[in-house]
């Protein structure tokens, strides 16, 4: 129960780095953003401030979904997760199209941005601070299993490809004195966020829906099946979902009938115990059917090899 503890704590721990970073980085953008009047910093920092509320969400829903199975929520709240994730590429939509108007309105305008020491040194540590973000984050994703923090962590790498774009935006502008390349650059960047947001939100939607488990984990279910093929005739109706960091499978499993029920659940307990082992965050369920066999004709399942097998496995 403490290991499980401890492991929920990571996850709520790498969303207050977070927002602690973003938080850095939104004023820090701002404040340069303003004095220089810069339309990248400044929709950089408009993404810093949303990082934040993102980030922020993403805390709420894994408070949320480390919370226990009960009455109204008997598969636990594990979704919360995705919807978190939905809600943030929702966030990241919008700061797409507020950075395409904004983009748009300075290049009507002819806004001239200034371009200063300061744009540079703000950026160049933006950059910095968020290729940190994302390595731990991705560290983070992968260890809990979590999709909130593989969200956060596409989104934040979603501002370090844009803080590049910006700070060589600023370099080519210090270079040719071609300002129009401010609002070329921060339109470019408001594109691929939209895009990001639209990928994601498809991602996220299949765990809302409850569809199938991804082909990589369905192929490791399949070969556990197949390793125990001589303790069953077969199995069917196989269902698989998933909510947040835990996978949902179900089947239906044929037996021979001359098998006792002792038996039979413990063929069964041993196979949930090699899919959960093999697959993280597994919650397996097992229907066993009796095979449609005539009392004298056995011998595809003979069950004297079967319990030959098990005291095996017992040993």
């Amino acid at each position: 129960m403490e290991e499980v503890s401890n492991q929920k704590g990571e996850k709520t721990k790498a969303t207050k780095v977070a927002i602690s970073v973003a938080f850095c980085l939104a004023v820090s953008k701002a404040v340069v953003g303003f004095l220089t009047g810069s339309l990248s910093i400044l929709s950089s920092a408009v993404d810093s401030i949303l990082d934040i509320a993102a980030s922020f969400f993403n805390f709420i829903a894994l408070k949320k979904s480390e919370e226990p199975a009960d009455i109204g929520h008997q598969y636990g709240h594990g979704k919360y997760e995705a919807m978190a994730a939905f809600i943030q590429s929702i966030i990241i939509f919008l700061s797409g199209i507020f950075i395409l108007i904004s983009a748009w309105d300075k290049f009507i305008h002819n806004k001239h941005p200034e371009v200063t020491s300061a744009g540079f040194i703000v950026m160049g540590i933006s950059i910095g601070a968020t290729v940190f973000l994302t390595i731990y984050l991705r560290y983070k994703a992968k260890k809990e299993n979590s999709l909130v923090l593989e969200s956060d962590a596409m989104h934040y790498s979603i501002d370090l490809y844009t803080n590049i774009g910006i700070i060589l935006a600023l370099f080519i502008i210090k270079i040719t004195g071609l300002t129009v390349i401010d609002s070329i650059v921060a339109a470019i960047v408001a594109l691929y966020i939209i895009y990001s947001a639209i990928k994601l939100s498809l991602q996220v939607s299949k765990q809302l829906l409850d569809s199938s488990i991804e082909e990589e984990v369905y192929s490791k279910l399949l070969k556990v099946l197949e390793s125990f093929g001589e303790y069953h005739l077969d199995f069917h109706r196989l269902r698989t979902r998933s909510a947040g960091n835990e996978i949902f499978i179900d089947m239906h499993l044929t037996l021979c009938r001359k098998l006792t029920l002792e038996e039979v659940h413990k063929i069964t307990d041993i196979i949930e115990h090699a899919i959960s082992k093999e697959i993280k965050g597994a919650d397996v369920t097992i229907h066993p059917e009796p095979c449609n066999h005539r009392d004298d004709d056995h011998t595809e399942c003979n069950s004297n090899r079967i319990r030959q097998g098990l005291e095996k496995l017992k040993d």
